[in-house]
C-alpha cells in the first residue's frame, strides 16, 4: 500500500540467473521495461529500472497505478518469474472532526462523542460512571475508532497507507457533567 504522488521500489525477489533478459509487466499484459533499459512510453516519465540490480521504481503514483507488477527473467529456453508484487495506490485520510455534546437530567449526565469524516461517522457515550469501551467502523480501506486511552478521547482515521486523528482530554468532558454537580468516571 503506497500513497498518491509517492514513490515504491520494486526489487527481484529471486535472484536472476546469468545471461538472461529480465521484463517488468503490469497487470500480466503491459511490458514496462526490459534489462536494456528501455522504458515503454506508457512509462517513460514514472518509471525508473536499475540495469543492475532489476528493480524498478515507480514514481508520482496515482491510483491508476494499482495493479499487479512482476518480473520475469527470460532466455532462449525458459522464463521464470523472479518478483510479483500487488500494489495499491491509496488518498490520504482526511483529519477527522470529533465533537462531544451532553444531556443532563437528575442525578445523571450522558456525553456524546462524535467521530467523523466526509463519508460516514462514529458515535460512543460515557454516562455517569462509565465509558462505552471502543466504536468502529469500516468501509472499504478506511477505518474510523473512537475509544478512550490514558485519559483522552481518540478519534482515529486510517487507511492501509496512512492516518490521522483527532483528541480531547477527559478533563475538559468532566467538567460539563460536574458543572451541575453530577460526576463522571471513566
Amino acid at each position: 500500500f503506497k500513497l498518491v504522488n509517492s514513490s515504491v521500489q520494486l526489487d527481484v525477489q529471486k535472484e536472476a540467473p546469468k545471461d538472461v533478459s529480465v521484463k517488468w509487466t503490469f497487470n500480466t499484459n503491459r511490458t514496462i521495461v526490459r534489462n536494456i533499459g528501455t522504458l515503454s512510453k506508457n512509462f517513460k516519465d514514472k518509471a525508473e529500472f536499475n540495469t543492475k540490480t532489476f528493480s524498478l521504481t515507480l514514481k508520482n503514483l496515482q491510483k491508476t497505478d494499482s495493479g499487479l507488477y512482476a518480473a520475469d527473467a527470460e532466455n532462449d529456453d525458459m522464463t521464470t518469474n523472479v518478483a510479483k508484487y500487488q500494489l495499491y495506490v491509496l488518498d490520504p485520510v482526511e483529519k477527522p472532526v470529533l465533537n462531544v455534546s451532553h444531556q443532563q437530567s437528575i442525578g445523571t449526565c450522558t456525553v456524546t462523542f462524535i467521530c467523523k469524516t466526509q463519508y460516514f461517522s462514529v458515535t460512543t457515550n460515557c454516562y455517569s460512571d462509565h465509558c462505552d469501551n471502543k466504536t468502529e467502523k469500516e468501509s472499504g480501506n478506511f477505518l474510523l475508532l473512537l475509544y478512550i486511552r490514558n485519559d483522552f478521547i481518540v478519534c482515529n482515521h486510517s487507511n492501509p497507507a496512512s492516518w490521522e486523528n483527532a483528541t480531547m482530554e477527559m478533563k475538559h468532558v468532566k467538567q460539563l457533567c460536574l458543572s451541575k454537580g453530577i460526576s463522571t468516571h471513566t
